[in-house]
């Protein structure tokens, strides 16, 4: 094999370009956002750290009324007026009373201020936890042009706050399952996205880590209850069965949330069959993350694999929870580059990059989403890694050295 034939066309100067350039973009759009903005309005109409406005919105409610209000959707929305005046829409509050419980304090200082220090503070919190990871320079480099990053920080979500909880609890799981379980059960404030956790704890045994993680749920709850009431937690329950009839009729978000079940209904495929579909696919991929979790050594393949299920779980996923997928693909990379790359390996992770850094933009100009494809393709990458036997890698990389 000839030097020539070896070389890949995503080398490493590519793999600084092309971030770097993605990165540089998003830097431009923010620093004009915040340049242009008038009474906190961005230049194309919409409030600066949009969606920190419930959150803030929700604190004031929490602080100065009944904590019950914030579920009340017109109550809420006129607080969330008085600050965003030019505000498209409603942002209803979804989130149970332990995120609700995190969130008390941001309104005790000014909105902006409350926005940058919870902005800045989770995304520095989610760099060291990547960096623990994966301690390769590059790989920042390659996150800094990670679309869902972006989408995180423009709109002051909660993704870098999960993602570092998720990946925490993994990398600590075997030296601390304790606080691998207190991290797991902090997870309580998105639910959702935490099904898998008990699953793969219960596949390795790790009890230490499930009752822990158990306990800090417990412990959880009662606290916000007793701070917020008990009638905040009815009024979440019936707020659940509001956003599923909202996100049935298509008055979500639809281009932000690229889950299989709203794939399948931009596509009009019908309700019940979507449902179907959806939990037919979220069954498949715990059936895979399970075997993957029971059968592989390789740590970094259980938690990709863990990580990337976990966004194929809930109908209720949006762009800025893809933030959880840096780790997996760092992850399986690392790997990669261990035991040697496979044909379309490469490729393949790039056409997942791109999807994510598009996901608003594609479903505009086609008919559905196409993350899910994408997903799928990355978990079924890991899977493949994961079901492969340790010394058949090992004896493939040592005959591509040898024939190079």
């Amino acid at each position: 094999m000839t030097a020539s034939t070896t070389k890949h066309w995503l080398n490493r100067e590519r793999l600084i370009v092309y971030p770097c350039t993605v990165a540089l973009v998003f830097t431009c759009w923010v620093v004009y956002a915040l340049a242009w903005a008038e009474n906190g309005v961005d230049p194309v109409g919409n409030p600066l750290g949009y969606d920190f406005v419930q959150f803030w919105s929700v604190s004031h409610i929490g602080l100065h009324d009944q904590p019950v209000l914030a579920y009340d959707v017109p109550y809420l929305t006129a607080v969330e007026r008085t600050l965003a005046p030019t505000q498209n829409g409603i942002l209803p509050w979804r989130y149970p009373p332990t995120f609700y419980l995190l969130v008390l304090p941001f309104s005790l200082v000014p909105m902006p201020l409350a926005w940058a220090a919870f902005v800045l503070g989770t995304l520095a919190l989610y760099v060291w936890v990547f960096r623990q990871a994966i301690r390769i320079p590059l790989a920042l480099l390659c996150l800094a042009g990670f679309g869902p990053l972006w989408f995180n920080l423009m709109g002051g979500q909660t993704g870098f706050l999960t993602a570092s909880l998720a990946a925490g609890a993994l990398l600590c799981l075997k030296t601390r399952p304790v606080g691998a379980g207190v991290l797991i059960g902090l997870l309580a404030v998105k639910p959702h996205l935490a099904v898998l956790f008990p699953l793969c704890l219960i596949a390795v045994g790790a009890w230490r880590a499930f009752f822990a993680a158990a306990a800090t749920v417990t412990v959880f709850v009662l606290i916000s209850l007793m701070v917020l009431g008990g009638d905040t937690l009815a009024a979440f329950l019936h707020g659940l069965g509001e956003a599923q009839r909202l996100l049935e009729v298509g008055n979500s978000p639809l281009g932000k949330m690229p889950s299989v079940f709203v794939t399948l209904r931009l596509l009009d495929v019908p309700l019940s069959a979507a449902y179907a579909v959806h939990g037919m696919v979220a069954l498949c991929v715990a059936w895979l993350v399970w075997r993957i979790w029971r059968r592989c050594a390789d740590a970094r393949l259980r938690n990709a694999a863990l990580m990337t299920g976990s966004v194929f779980i809930s109908p209720y996923v949006f762009d800025y929870d893809l933030v959880w997928l840096a780790f997996p693909v760092a992850w399986l990379t690392l790997h990669c580059m261990e035991t040697g790359w496979r044909r379309f390996e490469k490729e393949l992770l790039f056409l997942f990059w791109a999807d994510t850094l598009f996901i608003a933009v594609l479903v505009q100009h086609t008919v559905s989403h196409t993350t899910p494809i994408v997903l799928g393709v990355l978990l079924w990458l890991i899977y493949r890694r994961a079901m492969t036997p340790p010394d058949h890698d090992s004896a493939r990389l040592a005959m591509r050295m040898r024939t190079s």
